[in-house]
């Protein structure tokens, strides 16, 4: 794994971004608790989602992408 210096800046969140699989229309949410519901999604379509951490310095080294398909109600 790459070396990456130690930041003296808490983090203050995380933030989800998502979009729809195949666009390049990219959304985004600061998430404050462990848990997050995203709403307004289409039914049977396919997201693609990460997450990451940021602090003062900017936002940190995201996890690996996910994709999920939605279902009906």
């Amino acid at each position: 794994f790459p070396h990456f210096p130690l930041s003296d800046a808490p983090l203050q969140g995380f933030r989800l971004y998502w979009k729809e699989k195949g666009t390049e229309k990219e959304q985004s949410v600061d998430v404050d608790g462990r848990s997050y519901l995203l709403e307004g999604l289409k039914k049977f379509q396919e997201y693609e989602l990460r997450m990451l951490g940021y602090n003062r310095h900017g936002e940190g080294m995201g996890a690996e992408e996910i994709r999920v398909c939605t279902w009906a109600d």
